[in-house]
């Protein structure tokens, strides 16, 4: 059933505070919306984090086109809560998290025994929308869904329900990923001073470890890191820490784990980390091309990041 637009607001709210509490998603990362009517739902807007939020910030949109009427822009993935309106009636609260283990199966681009993928698309983009639509119309009975290189939807009859999803989604795949990788959550962050770049993050954690291991450089399997980091992300002995952070967010550093430089610092090394753990998951799966990952940082640096409050 619908939520009254009130309790819609509040509960997508706390959906965020708790989100981000269970590290199921970070900083602005991920989406969430609640149905208001048969032909309304309500969810976060574009570019700003889940702390700062506050009931009047959502926008309100409409599910028959999409449109909406209020001064905040609603999240760039506005339209994969569309389609799930759309298609679903017994859907009353979605869920996008980009969740650890989630994103690194993900990445395979493959159908899990537990939640289907939809093929590819661009962060945003119509093509991506379509092809969840295409995914949830074929797979009618599923509440929880993966997103080739991108992340997960989870869709709920309520909020209790949509949490239960996501939840579940991330245990099966953390028990699908333990098949092909060792799990290994331990992971240690220090501030280090870098010539040129101030005070920088560096992270150590086996993923990082393990794909350092291969001396290669460290492309993007899943699509927030091509925003955060670049099309790659060098790998190189400390001494060549700067030189490695040229245009980049981050580098590997042997024997070491990796650099990250502000504005991105923190979210880099969550991420960093997590596309590792994509990239051992994924081991026979190409990333993303070059001039998509080159494409999706140019956007990220001159559109999205200013956006952000």
């Amino acid at each position: 059933m619908p939520y009254h637009e009130e309790e819609a607001r509040r509960l997508v709210i706390q959906a965020g505070l708790l989100l981000t509490e269970k590290k199921l998603i970070a900083r602005t990362w991920g989406n969430i919306s609640a149905r208001i009517c048969d032909t309304q739902f309500v969810i976060t807007p574009s570019g700003r984090a889940y702390d700062t939020l506050k009931p009047e910030d959502l926008v309100k949109v409409n599910i028959t086109d999409g449109s909406y009427t209020a001064s905040n822009k609603p999240s760039s993935e506005c339209g994969v809560h569309l389609a799930a309106y759309q298609l679903r009636r017994d859907i009353s609260f979605v869920i996008h998290t980009h969740q650890f283990y989630a994103s690194a199966v993900c990445a395979a681009c493959e159908d899990t025994p537990f939640a289907p993928c939809a093929a590819y698309g661009k962060p945003g983009s119509v093509a991506l929308k379509e092809s969840l639509a295409k995914t949830i119309t074929a797979h009618p009975e599923s509440k929880a869904f993966l997103m080739a290189r991108h992340g997960a939807l989870c869709l709920g009859s309520d909020y209790d329900d949509a949490f239960t999803v996501a939840e579940e989604l991330e245990q099966n795949c953390k028990a699908l990923f333990a098949r092909r990788v060792a799990v290994d959550e331990a992971a240690e962050i220090t501030k280090v001073a870098i010539a040129g770049h101030g005070t920088a993050l560096l992270e150590r954690s086996r993923y990082i470890d393990r794909f350092c291991q291969r001396n290669a450089k460290l492309r993007p399997y899943i699509d927030d890191f091509a925003q955060i980091v670049g099309p790659y992300a060098r790998c190189v002995a400390m001494a060549a820490a700067a030189q490695g952070l040229r245009n980049r967010g981050a580098v590997l550093i042997r024997g070491q784990g990796a650099l990250c430089v502000e504005p991105d610092a923190e979210a880099a090394a969550m991420i960093v980390n997590k596309n590792c753990a994509a990239a051992l998951y994924a081991a026979n799966t190409a990333p993303l091309s070059l001039m998509d990952a080159a494409q999706q940082r140019r956007f990220y640096l001159k559109k999205y990041a200013k956006r952000i409050k």
